[in-house]
C-alpha cells in the first residue's frame, strides 16, 4: 500500500521548501566563512527534518574549536542577521542554542552532574535530526565520534546499543517534562506545543528507537555504521527506509499534521493563548489524530522489532 496522493504531496512540498532553504543557507555560510575550519554550523528543527511549513523557523547551532567563544558568537550573529534579512524566521533568544558550543564540551563524557538539559538537548538533536550547513566533513566526524561513545567494540551481536537507547529515552522524557514546565510556568500557548510533542517529537523518538533496533544481530563495527547511516537520514525517510510499507499508517496521519501546520489560519488558531487554542475544533480533530498516530507507531514498533529483537522489552527494563 503506497502513501496516498495527499500525503505524498504534503511530504514533497515540505521537503522542497526545506531543501531550497538549506541550499541557500549553505551557500551563504560558504561565502561568509570561506573555508574557516574552526567552526561548524549545523541545523535542527523542521528544516533539518525536511518538514518546513508556514511559520517554520531556522534552528541554527554553532560549534567551535581553536578560537575564542566570542569569535564564534560573532560569526553566529552575522549569519543569523543575514538569514533574517533574507526573509527567514529566526527563533526567539534565550533558547538552548543561543550560545556557540565548543566541540570538546559537546563530546565530553555522557552522564553525570554536568550532563544537564542543555547538554542532552544539543547532543541528542545533533544525533537524531541534525544537518550540516557549514563544514560538512567535521560535522560528520562529530556525529561519528559521539556515536562511538555509545557503541563500544565489546558489544556482542545479540546486544542492542542500550546505552544510546537509554539516552534517547531520557531525552524524550526530558522533552515531556520541559513541555509541562513551559506551558505552566512560562504561560506559553499549549495547543500547538502539545501537538508538536505528540507528532514531530514522538516521531523523532520512534525513528531513533527504530535505528537502534536495526543494530541487533550485528557486530560492533556494523552497529556503528548502521546507526551513522540511519541517523544521517531525516526521521520520515529513516522510517520509510527501515519499515517500508509498515510505516504508511503512521505517516498518513503525520502528513495530516503537516498539512494543518501549513495552513496559516489553522496555525494561528492553534497558537492562541489562554486556552483558546485547545477549545478550537481544529485542535480537537488533530488531538484525535495524535492518539491514532501514537497507536500506529506502537503497532509499527511491535511489527518491526517484535520476536527475538530485545529493543521493545528494553524500552521498559
Amino acid at each position: 500500500m503506497p502513501l496516498s496522493k495527499n500525503a505524498l504531496a504534503a511530504f514533497d512540498a515540505a521537503k522542497e521548501k526545506s531543501e531550497s532553504g538549506i541550499e541557500e543557507m549553505r551557500n551563504e555560510a560558504a561565502r561568509m566563512f570561506q573555508g574557516d575550519t574552526s567552526i561548524v554550523v549545523g541545523l535542527n528543527g523542521s528544516y533539518a527534518r525536511r518538514e518546513v511549513t508556514t511559520g517554520s523557523d531556522v534552528d541554527l547551532f554553532f560549534l567551535y574549536k581553536d578560537q575564542p567563544k566570542e569569535a564564534a558568537q560573532n560569526s553566529q550573529e552575522r549569519l543569523r542577521r543575514k538569514l533574517k534579512r533574507a526573509g527567514y524566521i529566526m527563533p526567539a533568544l534565550n533558547g538552548v542554542f543561543d550560545d556557540p558550543l565548543s566541540i570538546n564540551t559537546l563530546q565530553r563524557r555522557i552522564g553525570g552532574m554536568e550532563d544537564n538539559n542543555v547538554q542532552i538537548t544539543r547532543r541528542m538533536l545533533l544525533l537524531l535530526e541534525g544537518e550540516w550547513i557549514f563544514n560538512r566533513e567535521e560535522f560528520g566526524e562529530i556525529r561519528l565520534r559521539l556515536l562511538k561513545q555509545y557503541v563500544p567494540n565489546t558489544l556482542r551481536e545479540d546486544q542492542i546499543c542500550l546505552f544510546l537507547l537509554n539516552d534517547v529515552i531520557r531525552y524524550w522524557r526530558t522533552i515531556c517534562v520541559d513541555f509541562e514546565f513551559k506551558v505552566r510556568n512560562d504561560g506559553k500557548a499549549r495547543a500547538i506545543r502539545l501537538l508538536k510533542l505528540r507528532f514531530s517529537r514522538m516521531l523523532l523518538f520512534l525513528a531513533g528507537v527504530l535505528a537502534i533496533g536495526e543494530t541487533y544481530n550485528q557486530n560492533a563495527e556494523s552497529k556503528l555504521m548502521t546507526l551513522n547511516s540511519h541517523l544521517s537520514l531525516p526521521a520520515i525517510d529513516r522510517m520509510r527506509a527501515i519499515a517500508g510499507e509498515s510505516a504508511i499508517p503512521a505517516l498518513e496521519l503525520y502528513a495530516d499534521f503537516l498539512i494543518a501546520l501549513d495552513d496559516r489560519e489553522i496555525r494561528k488558531i492553534l497558537s492562541a493563548e489562554n486556552g483558546r487554542g485547545e477549545q478550537s475544533e481544529e485542535f480537537g480533530i488533530l488531538r484525535t489524530k495524535a492518539q491514532d498516530f501514537r497507536d500506529a507507531l506502537l503497532n509499527l514498533l511491535n511489527a518491526q522489532l517484535g520476536g527475538q529483537n530485545p529493543t521493545v522489552n528494553a524500552l521498559m527494563l
